[in-house]
């Protein structure tokens, strides 16, 4: 070896050295796997397509409202559409169905069991458990047997009776489709269905980056509410914002999904429709870490007044495991310019937008869409107010609200070992 080609070696080996003292860190086994790129990240091109369509409907739930407002923005910008935008946009505004409680006649459980909201429960997955059984709202009252052919029986009964009536929406209009019958139809077993049991505000918690679990198991079929709670339809409610968009609007409302204003809220169940609240609402959002359970709740009262007022009514705390989980959160400190940001948009605009980020369509790392962790919605045992009382005293109030809270704990209390919590307390902050 010449005496350069020794310098040159001499020359490398001290600056590795040099590398090694500053990163301890890096090893040779890290510096080789450097030039070797690796797909850790990604998905797999062997990923069942089963759950790429799991993939896909949570990515639907996640991006519907921009896609809707895309879509409205391209029907406006057609003359073509035109035909069928101007007429809608008159039915838009003029209707008041998120704000009236007409949710009750807009709510399709044709439309809220479609195969897409099974795939979105089956992501996570999202379960529902009852740890009490809830009286129906609405029961079947079966008659006597009714002779069709009897002549006291009017042309119109006949008609109900031997055939179907179908409504052209958004008109009233009807068309009656009448049905060939059978041998054994001239005597048929006669009921009707009628409201005989109460109403109830499911009260959910934490509310987590997007109360994910709650729209899973409320609402949609995907997690078979009618088979578990049968008689007791229910209603989402969400921010008054997302019905401000044409045709998203008319989709959430198929899925049975209102504004959570309290006048709506009343009518909803003065309809014998329940509701599902998610409580802690937008502020309890800028509080999500995961492994924590940190809630807005001393000063929401709102629902228990509610239900006094409305009398009849059950009130069912529900907790959901997982839930904080679905993403990494970067936390704004207290009175931050950044959480005073956050707070300035929740007082004006009614929502927040708290930073987040856990994985992609294609890429396990970062993005928008949820991590796969399970979600087990479990409600409690409900607190009945039988009575109305139309001014309800801060009293009586503070007194129901402080049996839903110690419902609420008990239900954490008796579950979280079984989910992996029981080093961590329940901590009720605002």
């Amino acid at each position: 070896m010449t005496g350069q080609q020794t310098k040159i070696s001499e020359s490398i080996q001290t600056e590795n050295d040099l590398i090694s003292s500053e990163t301890p860190h890096i090893t040779k086994q890290h510096i080789q796997q450097a030039d070797e790129p690796t797909l850790d990240s990604c998905c797999s091109i062997a990923t069942p397509m089963h759950r790429r369509l799991q993939t896909m409907a949570v990515a639907w739930h996640c991006s519907s409202f921009v896609v809707f407002t895309l879509i409205n923005l391209f029907l406006l910008s057609s003359p073509f559409c035109w035909l069928f935008m101007i007429p809608y946009l008159i039915y838009f505004f003029n209707d008041r169905s998120p704000a009236n409680g007409n949710v009750v006649n807009r709510y399709s459980l044709w439309f809220r069991s479609l195969y897409i909201w099974d795939l979105y429960c089956e992501y996570f997955p999202v379960s529902l458990i009852k740890s009490a059984d809830l009286k129906p709202t609405f029961s079947w009252e079966p008659q006597q047997l009714i002779n069709d052919d009897n002549e006291n029986t009017s042309k119109i009964d006949k008609a109900s009776n031997n055939g179907w009536k179908i409504r052209i929406w958004p008109s009233t209009y009807r068309i009656n489709i009448k049905k060939r019958l059978q041998n054994n139809d001239s005597q048929t077993p006669k009921g009707e269905i009628k409201a005989t049991g109460p109403r109830y505000i499911f009260g959910y918690h934490p509310h987590g980056i997007g109360a994910l679990g709650a729209f899973g198991a409320f609402g949609t079929e995907g997690c078979h509410w009618s088979k578990k709670f049968p008689g007791i339809p229910i209603s989402l409610m969400t921010l008054v914002t997302q019905f401000h968009i044409p045709l998203y609007r008319d989709y959430l409302l198929a899925l049975g999904i209102t504004s959570v204003s309290r006048k709506n809220a009343l009518k909803v169940l003065q309809n014998n429709q329940s509701i599902c609240i998610v409580v802690g609402g937008a502020r309890e959002s800028l509080l999500t870490e995961p492994n924590k359970v940190e809630l807005i709740l001393n000063k929401r009262k709102g629902f228990i007044k509610l239900a006094l007022e409305t009398g009849n009514v059950g009130v069912v705390p529900t907790f959901v495991f997982g839930e904080n989980n679905t993403y990494q959160i970067f936390r704004s400190r207290e009175n931050s310019w950044l959480r005073n940001i956050q707070l300035w948009i929740k007082a004006n605009f009614g929502f927040t937008i708290p930073i987040f980020y856990a994985r992609g369509l294609f890429n396990y790392d970062f993005g928008l869409l949820p991590f796969r962790t399970p979600l087990t919605v479990i409600t409690g045992k409900p607190i009945y107010i039988k009575e109305k009382i139309n001014n309800p005293s801060e009293d009586i109030v503070n007194h129901y609200h402080e049996l839903y809270i110690e419902e609420l704990k008990n239900i954490y209390c008796d579950y979280r070992d079984q989910y992996d919590m029981s080093d961590v307390d329940f901590n009720i902050v605002g």
